[in-house]
């Protein structure tokens, strides 16, 4: 083999390992797209563009891996992890819940990391261009399998994570008392989530925290509720 052939061989091993990573967030992206589109519509075109985006980039990465596109993928995938990151601090930058920082999730760390490996894949093979490496049919056998496995298991974790989330808030219909119905029972009952994170107003319908311990002040004989402060 060829000094050449050895980095042309390194070179689609690399843009092949982020090709898999960009392809695996594309399916979490399509996946939590319609709970963001209930949410908000230009959120749930926002992640559906984005899948488009890794899906059609994975494609093109497999195969013929060009300088601009290796490059297009690392500028969008670090604007991507960088919003992630900002939305989960201070907040969103724009939309109705713009400023309130959202809660950190399976699904949302998932897509971070295939998108990590992407800009590692990616930076990778534009490095690769300038120095050529010998890799063995069994070393690229090995890596790529790895990297599917990666990708399996972040997308198996994400889509379990996206799906357990959007049962929580569209679970089974309460019927509410005739009558008597409050606000929280009419909440439920339109499908918009259940148990105490239902009873938040302005809660968006993609908020998957998991921690449902949240304490709930009693309420007295007369219907109003009266905190404990212990």
């Amino acid at each position: 083999m060829t000094a050449n052939d050895a980095g042309t061989t390194d070179n689609r091993l690399g843009a092949r390992c982020a090709a898999v990573a960009s392809i695996g967030a594309a399916v979490i992206h399509f996946a939590v797209a319609p709970m963001h589109w209930n949410d908000w519509v230009p959120s749930g075109v926002f992640f559906a563009a984005i899948g488009v985006f890794q899906l059609a980039w994975g494609f093109f990465a497999w195969s013929r891996p060009t300088r601009l596109l290796l490059a297009a993928g690392i500028a969008a995938n670090v604007g991507l992890a960088a919003l992630w990151v900002i939305s989960r601090t201070a907040g969103a930058p724009f939309g109705p819940n713009a400023g309130e920082a959202e809660s950190v999730e399976a699904a949302g760390i998932c897509v971070l990391l295939l998108q990590c490996y992407v800009v590692m894949g990616a930076a990778w093979v534009l490095r690769g261009r300038y120095r050529a490496h010998m890799v063995s049919g069994l070393g690229r056998t090995l890596v790529l399998v790895g990297a599917n496995t990666v990708m399996a298991l972040a997308v198996t974790a994400g889509l379990a994570s996206g799906l357990n989330g959007h049962q929580h808030h569209h679970g089974a219909p309460v019927d509410a008392e005739a009558g008597g119905g409050s606000a929280q029972e009419t909440h439920a009952v339109t499908g918009h989530g259940s148990g105490p994170a239902a009873t938040e107003q302005g809660r968006p319908v993609t908020d998957m925290k998991l921690n449902t311990g949240a304490d709930h002040a009693p309420s007295s004989p007369d219907g109003h509720q009266h905190a404990h402060h212990g």
